[in-house]
């Protein structure tokens, strides 16, 4: 269907192009817009000394199509891997296709524009349409395909050899909206977004005492239905808006081999296996939301904005699974079937809110404040009933009714004060205040489950400043702090420091340089004195980049950035198997490159070849080493005003010290046509 579309519209610019030329005109002619009136009337001889101007327009017909065939030399190493990082493969692709249709008689529309990217088996691919008419409507559409693969061999893996959180999933999204009169006072509009998810892949199944790989199909499919109005008036606008949405998520999870799982060793003499599986899940949803916003401009010098969202979301869900083999029940009692029923249903009342100003004083002074909040609570209610199947024993049945609540209030208010010091110079100061409190369903191993509690509780400071030097170029620096009181999480920002600077300059007109610098420190000394657990991360990078263009890149272009980059993580967790306390310790030191040299080769202007080398790498060491490389050489060459011919090759290469069975390699290159009209 997406491929007939396409032709679809290529055939409307080739019925474009063959339409007869149009006749010359007399220079004294009106526009096209008077066509009919100029008919009529008798105009007046040019003189013979003038030329006749010929008015600059936009094209009634514009065309672009990118094509061409990609080779794949074949992938040495680790195919999953090199699925999971580049997953581009071999065969015809259209590379890019953009089309703009002008009415000139503005009959159906005044502008009707397509454009498509990476088709042809590409991991990810678009199309979108839009089309307007003045002063009556304006309509967009999108469409996005993406596969996701995801099967690194070293990633949740007791053996390295099978990742047990394994995904090959393709991904398909839409969104319209049709808006009527845009720009009126009142306009009117309708929209609809898709989103659908669909494949494969393994999750671990878990039981008490162990947990077993098994194969498992994914499906779900969101649909949104809005609508509303926008009022623009001169210093204000107001959207109105009504909404609803429904949910689907299926998940299944199966197997019929038999599965010895993640444990090696017996409990009690008896060996855990599963012989058979099928499991279940079924969730069932719909939303309906309302939506106000409103921005004004009361003043010159005071910007308004606030938005309120409130949102009661209902979730029904169905669980069932059912299984043989041998499995722990606690103690020493061992059970060889089991099969469970659950259904369940939940209500997520939800508000959100929004409101801010921007306030200037003068020429030099300006204030912008912020605050938003966001509470969400759920009441749920499920109905639990398990049967357990024994070798010599009857078979016992449990039930359970639970009603839980879940509860999360999170708000935030921030203060930002920018003063102009000097026509170059610019402070920024401010804070930031979040503050939250949350209440979760207690532990289900508990005997008796009491919820969680907690409290967010945050004060940041902001600071920071930008010159404006000559020439185009700026340095600005940002540092936010706090000093750290309450969190949900230990990994969380809690007692953290922040810097971000950035720098450009034109050291000449051919020359432009930048650099960029990024400093995080975060530390929970909280957690170490309530819980005896600890958590330190530090992350700093550093990039630096130019670009050189002599005589404006008429003959050469070179671009080119570095990046060194440290990471070091340090948190004490809990060994599962004897409880025991450890210390997870993670460094990263990498460098990252990349390069690119333009040169267009002697020859007439319109049909000037060009050639083009370079390519990234990425090289690290530290708890994970790695090695990166991806080389790139290109040439084109203009076979006409409007085609133009291109061959590539790249070379893509993975290697890490640790896990050898995870490097890849492989070559790719591309010949193709580029047309334009």
């Amino acid at each position: 269907m997406n491929k007939l579309f396409v032709i679809l519209l290529c055939g409307a610019a080739l019925a474009q192009q063959t339409k007869p030329p149009e006749q010359p005109k007399p220079a004294g002619q009106a526009p096209a817009a008077g066509e009919a009136k100029a008919a009529a009337e008798p105009q007046p001889e040019p003189a013979a000394a003038e030329a006749p101007i010929t008015p600059v327009a936009e094209k009634d017909v514009a065309v672009t199509i990118d094509t061409g065939y990609r080779f794949l030399s074949g992938v040495g190493g680790s195919f999953p891997t090199y699925r999971s990082v580049v997953n581009l493969g071999e065969g015809p692709k259209l590379f890019g296709f953009d089309f703009t249709l002008n009415d000139p008689k503005k009959r159906l529309f005044d502008r009707l524009a397509a454009s498509a990217q990476s088709w042809g088996g590409e991991p990810y691919n678009t199309l979108r349409l839009s089309a307007e008419k003045a002063g009556w409507y304006r309509l967009n559409a999108d469409y996005r395909n993406i596969a996701y693969y995801n099967f690194l061999p070293t990633f949740a893996t007791v053996d390295f050899q099978l990742n047990q959180r394994s995904y090959d999933m393709l991904r398909r999204s839409s969104s319209f909206e049709l808006e009527f009169r845009p720009g009126a006072l009142v306009s009117p509009y309708a929209g609809f977004a898709r989103d659908a998810g669909s494949g494969s892949g393994i999750t671990p199944y878990v039981a008490n005492g162990n947990d077993y790989p098994v194969a498992t199909a994914l499906r779900d499919e969101t649909n949104l239905y809005r609508g509303g109005v926008r009022v623009n008036g001169r210093q204000y606008h107001v959207t109105l808006e009504l909404g609803g949405a429904t949910l689907k998520d299926d998940q299944r999870v199966f197997t019929g081999e038999r599965n010895p799982g993640n444990r090696t060793t017996p409990i009690f003499n008896n060996t855990l296996v599963l012989e058979s599986l099928e499991q279940a899940y079924g969730i069932r949803g719909r939303n309906f939301y309302q939506k106000a916003v409103l921005t004004a401009a009361p003043a010159d010098w005071a910007h308004l904005y606030a938005q309120f969202i409130h949102s009661q979301p209902r979730t029904d869900v169905r669980y069932s699974d059912g299984g043989r083999g041998v499995f722990f029940l606690g103690g020493t009692r061992f059970f060889n079937g089991f099969g469970t029923l659950t259904s369940g249903e939940a209500r997520l009342p939800r508000n959100s809110a929004s409101a801010g100003a921007d306030l200037r004083w003068g020429q030099r002074v300006r204030l912008v404040e912020s605050w938003m909040t966001d509470r969400f609570h759920n009441a749920a209610s499920l109905l639990i009933a398990e049967q357990f199947l024994f070798a010599s024993t009857a078979a016992e049945l449990q039930s359970a009714l639970a009603n839980e609540r879940l509860v999360l209030n999170f708000s935030r208010q921030q203060t930002d004060l920018f003063l102009d010091v000097t026509s170059r110079v610019t402070l920024r100061g401010g804070q930031r205040y979040t503050w939250g409190d949350a209440v979760t369903p207690g532990a289900t191993i508990a005997v008796r489950a009491i919820p969680g509690r907690g409290l967010l509780r945050q004060h940041a400071a902001l600071a920071g400043f930008t010159v404006r030097l000559p020439g185009n170029g700026s340095v600005n620096l940002d540092y936010e702090g706090s000093p750290g009181d309450r969190s949900y999480f230990r990994t969380s920002l809690h007692e953290y420091h922040q810097v971000r600077a950035r720098a450009r300059a034109e050291i000449h007109p051919s020359l432009h340089v930048s650099a960029n610098f990024l400093f995080l420190d975060n530390r929970n000394p909280a957690a170490r004195a309530e819980q005896g657990f600890d958590y330190e991360f530090r992350s700093r990078a550093f990039t630096a980049g130019f670009e050189w263009t002599p005589q404006a890149g008429k003959h050469i272009t070179l671009l080119g950035d570095y990046t060194r980059s440290t990471l070091r993580s340090r948190i004490s967790f809990i060994v599962p198997q004897d409880f025991f306390r450890d210390i997870s310790f993670y460094r990263d030191n990498a460098h990252t490159a990349s390069a690119l040299l333009d040169i267009r080769l002697p020859g007439k202007q319109a049909r000037t070849p060009s050639f083009a080398l370079g390519g990234s790498f990425f090289k690290s060491n530290g708890s994970r080493p790695t090695d990166y490389y991806q080389p790139l050489v290109r040439f084109k060459i203009p076979l006409a005003p409007s085609v133009e011919a291109y061959a590539e090759w790249r070379w893509f290469g993975l290697a890490q010290a640790f896990f050898p069975v995870e490097g890849f390699r492989s070559h790719l290159s591309v010949v193709g046509l580029r047309l334009s009209r």
